[in-house]
């Protein structure tokens, strides 16, 4: 087979007559293609649909040329001896071979079952923790059983392995075929001295044998997975636990079983854009057994990148080789001229990278892209979940670090793009909020756009913000503004959206420096609240919008929300408001800056009637910022409110706005 050859992977499960073993096969299936397996079949070996022939026929129409036969199987017996491999065109307990299907020759390999991987131990221990209450407690590891010995070593070595974890009391007991037999073994358990037996099944699926067989000799009551038995007057609680194959780390174990016998080598990726991320990226995929090489499309790679990359054995490269790469893996925001004259199978933005590279177990996490207010909404977000009691870490475009007792400690500063995500805490915090600026994991509890207030151009014009932006959206509750929904439906068909609308509003005439007093609607009732008077609470009231939804969906309490409203003095650099010598001052200064957010500002201002005797100073140098602020249209919209302005030259002398009742300054930096 030459290296430009099409492979596939084959998932080879057994088939059942109930829907369960072929759901399962298609998660796992998901699963592969989201971590970059391309050409991913199923098939089964009888009962269900496809069987492994018409798999196999439907890969030759499909021009493939390689094939691993990867089975979703715990332990080998019949099928996988003498049923399966024929059906892959190989001799009867035959491994590899080149058979030929409708005319088509194909390499096909088959793999092993995966119940000699130390993570199905791993798997069951916890399953272990996770049920376990009793004082006195058995566990009895349940296989199939077979007339071979296979199934019996696989149980009998997972059962020695939960021991050598520290659980003392476990024991293997079999269906059918083999013994000890599982009722026996229950018996035994329930008579002794045991107030707890936690039942492990080590099957794939619910089945015949899970549904039928197996309750009535663990005296499960009206198919109750937990409940209590008399045994000679003690009671006894009984726990079956669901079978093995539904968890995420099984895709793992097919997928390093896939690369090897695909390959004989890694998969390679081409990662492009190290700046905003590409290492992390690299880093993870090697990880999981790729080979990678970077390349520093920006040449403004960090020595200490640089020296992270090395230490990983990913090459650095100043542009991209000629060479094929099995996938590319690059920012939504790099035009395709980037990946210059190599070649691949598959394209992968970095959203998608991070959905297919994160984890799952992780805190419960709030994403919120958007062009406008991404920020305050986070601050917002991360203030009301603080105030009743959540352990929060926020990430934003000012830092990321926890969030506790009203304040944000900052421990460290990043980019929030998307492979940022892949370094979010996975433990100690009750909730992560964080600021994405392209995308996002596409695994967030809650995702949330705060607006389109511009559909820029990426890419250099080859693709437009929303196409990144959409990526942020997720299985969980994906929150669009009301007056957007239809824009996000047709970007996003068949995402189910909710959505956010004007909800707040101020009672009364807002003044620059007082408190502002707002009306808002939440959980069904309407109420008020005294926002501070040290920053402009009225920039903020959209991004109140945002956070009130989304505490709605989390169950915060009213009063919490209330309370947490009048505590709330605003983000560092974003409408910091205060006065000196008579003068007021309001200070911008973050990455957001353009003339879309001093429009906002501005007509904040109006409202507040602070434009009379208003000076506007623009910074127009973008420190640690990719787009760069456009001074002509800043003109216009300054113009517009006709207030005397000035754009400074960037090299921070002082400007006079003396004699000026308000001074608004509007610098765009990152990190500050």
């Amino acid at each position: 087979m030459n290296n430009m050859a099409k492979k596939a992977l084959l998932i080879v499960g057994h088939g059942s007559r109930y829907p369960y073993n072929k759901e399962i096969m298609e998660l796992q299936k998901r699963r592969l293609e989201e971590m970059g397996f391309e050409n991913v079949y199923i098939g089964f070996n009888e009962t269900s649909h496809p069987f492994i022939g018409e798999a196999m026929e439907k890969m030759v129409s499909d021009g493939v040329d390689e094939v691993a036969a990867v089975p979703f199987f715990i332990a080998s017996g019949l099928h996988m001896v003498r049923d399966i491999p024929p059906k892959l065109g190989l001799e009867a307990g035959s491994k590899e071979g080149e058979p030929v299907f409708l005319g088509r020759r194909m390499k096909v390999r088959f793999g092993d079952p995966f119940g000699k991987d130390p993570m199905l131990a791993t798997i069951l221990s916890e399953k272990i923790e996770e049920t376990r209450k009793g004082s006195e407690t058995a566990v009895i590891v349940v296989g199939h059983g077979s007339r071979l010995p296979y199934n019996k070593e696989i149980i009998t070595l997972n059962a020695g392995r939960l021991k050598e974890m520290g659980f003392s009391n476990v024991f293997p007991a079999f269906n059918e075929f083999d013994g000890p037999d599982l009722k026996e073994v229950f018996d035994s358990c329930a008579d002794g001295r045991f107030d707890e037996i936690i039942v492990l099944p080590l099957f794939i699926s619910l089945g015949d044998h899970l549904k039928n067989d197996i309750p009535p000799k663990i005296r499960q009551k009206d198919g109750c997975p937990d409940c209590e038995i008399e045994c000679a007057g003690r009671k006894v609680r009984v726990v079956y636990v669901p079978p093995v194959g539904e968890d995420p780390r099984l895709t793992d174990i097919f997928a390093a079983k896939a690369r090897e016998m695909l390959r004989g080598r890694d998969m390679e990726a081409l990662v492009l854009d190290m700046t905003h991320g590409g290492y992390i990226i690299a880093e993870r995929l090697m990880d999981r057994g790729w080979g990678a090489a970077c390349v520093d499309v920006y040449n403004v790679s960090s020595p200490e990148c640089d020296a992270r990359m090395a230490a990983r054995g990913i090459q650095a490269l100043d542009e991209s080789p000629e060479k094929h790469f099995d996938a590319v893996f690059m920012p939504a925001h790099c035009p395709d001229s980037f990946i210059g004259k190599a070649s691949f199978g598959r394209k992968h933005t970095f959203s998608d990278a991070v959905r297919m590279l994160m984890p799952d177990g992780l805190p419960f996490r709030v994403e919120v892209t958007g062009v406008k207010g991404k920020t305050s909404a986070c601050y917002l977000i991360a203030h009301i979940l603080d105030s009743c009691g959540k352990k929060v870490f926020l990430h934003t475009s000012r830092g990321q670090g926890p969030y506790s007792g009203g304040s944000h400690r900052v421990e460290a500063f990043r980019s929030i793009a998307p492979p940022m995500l892949l370094e979010l805490p996975s433990e100690g915090y009750d909730v992560i909020v964080a600021e994405v600026s392209l995308g996002g994991s596409g695994r967030a509890d809650i995702a949330a756009i705060t607006n389109l207030a511009d559909d820029y151009g990426i890419a250099k014009d080859t693709r437009k913000a929303s196409d990144a932006k959409a990526q942020i959206f997720s299985q969980g509750i994906n929150l669009v503004r009301e007056d957007e929904k239809e824009f996000w439906e047709a970007k996003a068909p068949g995402t189910d959206l909710r959505t956010f609308g004007a909800n707040c509003r101020a009672l009364g005439a807002p003044r620059l420096g007082e408190p502002l007093r707002i009306g808002y609607s939440y959980g069904g009732r309407d109420y008020e609240a005294d926002l501070p008077p040290d920053c402009l609470s009225l920039q903020y009231l959209p991004a109140i919008d945002i956070a009130l939804r989304i505490s709605e969906f989390m169950d915060v309490p009213a009063d919490r929300v209330r309370e947490a409203l009048g505590t709330f003095r605003g983000v560092p650099g974003r409408g910091e408001v205060s006065k000196k010598g008579g003068q007021w001052f309001v200070k911008e200064r973050n990455p957001g800056i353009s003339h879309i957010s001093i429009r906002m500002t501005m007509e904040c201002l109006k409202e507040m009637g602070a434009l009379d005797g208003c000076f506007v100073v623009v910074d127009p140098v973008s420190r640690k910022v990719c787009d760069k602020m456009k001074a002509p249209l800043i003109r216009e919209v300054l113009d517009g409110y006709g207030v005397e302005y000035v754009i400074t030259d960037g090299k921070g002398g002082e400007v006079d706005a003396s004699g000026h009742k308000t001074v608004a300054t509007f610098t765009k930096e990152a990190w500050q």
